[in-house]
């Protein structure tokens, strides 16, 4: 957390979100006690996996080499995203990333972070991205490099769609900004909540194609 968000939040401290303890957005026994951890396994199977590595049955059909999920999307979760969504709680964001960190194994030198953009119609409405302020979070607690690898190019509203519908809504959804930052590197996309996997893996194929030497990801929790 950024010294100023720090002092601010010591003058207006947040009350949980589950318990209304003051002192934290989330307090330490909330965090244990609503947001479990999820086991090791394949994001797309849910079959048993080490470090979360996407299973070679999958892997036929995902680019992705790893998804690590902090949690399930249970409501204390769903509350914390819409806290940072749509109460412009930028503690949300520093909570997130926390425990974001925790699910993550000591990655590679050579590892830099893209955060997943949000459409740009949200974006204008909520005034942030916030996907990019969770990577900055996360940039700030492991010293990787975030870097605004991705351009969002189609606007469609996602939330309630089938999984075919977003499968085909997300075909060309992505433009890599910079070959050159991307290119022989290893990739961490960040995303708030996982539904289908569509989105993840329509950015990681793209950052492919820029020529990133692989891709992995980290969600805070999958629906």
């Amino acid at each position: 957390m950024r010294l100023i968000e720090h002092f601010f939040s010591l003058l207006a401290p947040h009350d949980c979100i589950n318990c209304g303890q003051e002192g934290a957005l989330l307090c330490s026994d909330c965090t244990v006690k609503k947001l479990e951890p999820v086991p090791g396994r394949c994001y797309r199977c849910f079959r048993q996996s080490l470090n979360c590595s996407t299973c070679p049955v999958c892997r036929h059909y995902s680019v992705l080499k790893h998804v690590w999920v902090r949690t399930q999307y249970n409501e204390t979760a769903k509350q914390l995203v819409h806290e940072l969504k749509f109460s412009f709680a930028k503690d949300a964001a520093h909570k997130i990333a926390k425990e974001i960190q925790t699910t993550l194994p000591l990655l590679a030198p050579d590892t830099i972070i893209v955060h997943i953009p949000a459409a740009t119609t949200h974006v204008r409405q909520r005034g942030f991205d916030q996907s990019a302020l969770i990577a900055r979070e996360l940039s700030y607690l492991t010293s990787l490099p975030h870097i605004h690898a991705l351009n969002r190019l189609g606007q469609q509203r996602q939330v309630g769609a089938s999984a075919k519908t977003r499968q085909q809504q997300m075909k060309n959804a992505f433009r890599a900004v910079s070959n050159h930052a991307i290119e022989g590197m290893q990739v961490l996309l960040v995303d708030d909540v996982l539904t289908t996997g569509s989105t993840l893996e329509a950015a990681a194929l793209t950052l492919r194609r820029a020529g990133a030497k692989s891709v992995s990801a980290v969600v805070f929790a999958q629906a």
